[in-house]
């Protein structure tokens, strides 16, 4: 029977601190979720629920991790309305990390780029699945989208030639990536 009464007046639990996390503890909490959707112990049904907390954390950390939220954001905004993109669909990017083809310290570095709401429907449908994980931008170009994306450091992003290692360069990240194998 629950003491109704002893509910009421509970201090509410909080951990304060003014310190971003470190990348390295949110991995391994990545890392403990994942080895938890694959534990026999849960149902197909919990799962799936696992699945989908996984893949909200992570979108959610990537957005803290990055500078401002992002990495990338067109240079001139149209509209007042934004919409954080994905340059490698997240999908991908999870999928790659749940096969251990990417370290959950890689994916919580993945590019994100923002851009204007209006310009979304550019990139999406057939050009989600034409990402490449060496260039990821290459599909902004294959889209015909044709604004200009700048990285937090003001730099102009050649959607042909920038790649995923040029992206961990700049963000400090020195783990390689092999994508020739994703």
């Amino acid at each position: 029977m629950i003491d109704y009464q002893n509910l009421s007046n509970l201090p509410e639990i909080n951990f304060k601190s003014k310190d971003r996390p470190k990348l390295e503890e949110l991995a391994r909490y990545i890392d403990c979720l994942k080895k938890d959707l694959f534990d026999d112990k849960w149902s197909t049904a919990t799962k799936k629920h696992i699945k989908a907390s996984l893949v909200l954390y992570i979108r959610t950390m990537q957005k803290q991790l990055a500078p401002n939220g992002a990495h990338y954001h067109v240079a001139t905004r149209l509209s007042v309305k934004q919409h954080l993109e994905h340059p490698i669909p997240q999908t991908k990017i999870v999928t790659a990390y749940l096969h251990d083809k990417l370290t959950a310290e890689q994916v919580l570095q993945m590019p994100l780029c923002i851009i204007d709401d209006a310009d979304k429907h550019i990139l999406e449908g057939e050009w989600q699945t034409v990402a490449t994980w060496q260039y990821p931008f290459k599909r902004y170009q294959l889209a015909g989208y044709d604004r200009i994306i700048k990285s937090v450091r003001g730099e102009v992003i050649n959607f042909e030639t920038w790649s995923l290692d040029d992206h961990f360069k700049m963000i400090g990240y020195n783990e390689s990536m092999d994508t020739t194998n994703t």
